[in-house]
């Protein structure tokens, strides 16, 4: 079949899931803002920021480790990715992840996902100018992944991740869960269908030091005071779907083109669309671009990557650039090492 077939349905399919986005926007939208650890929703590896977030389906590098444990098991071999991200408003984002093909057992991985506010004057009531000292918030995602291919086509994992939030003395964690799965088909240049839930696990509350308090049990004698403690609310994380497809709308010797659509469901935000695509130059050379539907500030992505093979590794640097309306914005890079 010819590439401009190819298109055709690849707008088909695209404009398919964008109907169920626009659909989702009448969904309900009582818990916006009612999620912790929030981190978590920024992704990571630049040539997936760079395609809008359009992810899910296409992955085949460590960057399953975030984007689609069921894909791991597709890394052309082991690898190991490295992201620093001066986040917005100073804040900072730190990604490690190592991938491993076990014989017989599939792709084993570890994950590392930090952020980091930085420090933050503190203020009072009764110093609204400041009291001199500062604190931060950090939040920290520990992540171990199982994943293998059943069939030659179909790939399933799953990861199981320890999550901490902190803000000065305060502490919460959870546990959670992420399992995905991909699906190769036989037809349109083996299309692929992906698919992952991300962040099932339990509710979130901070507890500390700094929620201790003394009360007066009479005006008249403050020394005659009781201890107390301050209790907060428990939060989910933020749990979403997400569901895409990708595909080779033109597949020659030197050079590629590559489309991607996906549709992510949250707990706490109404149906969002992400479409990319990506031309590859003899598998060298990258250019890439996005664009995301339903989002409160981002919407355009750019990027291009570069893989050079040094010795027995690969090399891998990647480059994204997204808009970030009211914000500055954002421009990621990510190495990947595959040895």
């Amino acid at each position: 079949m010819k590439p401009a077939f190819y298109c055709i349905l690849s707008i088909v399919l695209l404009s398919l899931l964008t109907c169920i986005s626009v659909y989702g926007q009448s969904s309900s939208l009582e818990q916006v803002g009612t999620s912790m650890a929030n981190f978590l929703k920024i992704g990571v590896g630049a040539r997936a920021l760079a395609m809008g977030d359009a992810y899910v389906a296409l992955c085949d590098d460590i960057s399953s480790l975030y984007w689609n444990p069921g894909a791991l098991d597709r890394m052309p071999n082991n690898e190991i990715i490295i992201q620093q991200t001066e986040w917005l408003v100073d804040t900072q984002i730190l990604y490690f992840g190592i991938g491993y093909k076990v014989k017989g057992i599939g792709s084993v991985g570890l994950s590392a996902h930090y952020f980091s506010s930085g420090e933050i004057e503190e203020t009072t009531l009764a110093a609204p100018d400041g009291t001199g000292r500062t604190f931060s918030a950090s939040d920290l995602a520990l992540g171990l992944t199982l994943s293998r291919r059943i069939t030659t086509r179909f790939s399933t994992g799953i990861t199981v991740k320890m999550i901490q939030e902190s803000l000065a003395r305060e502490k919460a964690s959870a546990i959670a869960l992420d399992i995905g799965s991909v699906f190769e088909t036989n037809f349109l240049n083996n299309m692929r269908i992906g698919m992952a839930l991300s962040n099932l696990g339990g509710e979130m509350r901070l507890a500390g030091s700094d929620l201790s308090v003394q009360y007066a049990t009479n005006p008249g004698y403050p020394t005659k005071v009781v201890r107390a403690d301050l209790t907060t609310e428990e939060w989910d994380i933020p749990l979403f779907f997400r569901f895409g497809i990708a595909m080779d709308v033109v597949r020659k010797e030197n050079y590629r083109w590559t489309i991607a659509g996906e549709v992510m469901d949250s707990r706490d935000f109404i149906h969002r669309l992400s479409m990319g695509t990506e031309w590859s130059y003899r598998g060298l050379a990258f250019l890439r671009g996005g664009y995301k539907f339903n989002y409160d500030e981002e919407d355009l992505t750019l990027g291009a990557g570069i893989h050079l093979n040094v010795a027995n590794t690969t090399v891998r640097l990647d480059y994204a650039y997204g808009k970030f309306g009211v914000f500055d914005n954002t421009q990621r890079f990510s190495l990947i090492f595959g040895f």
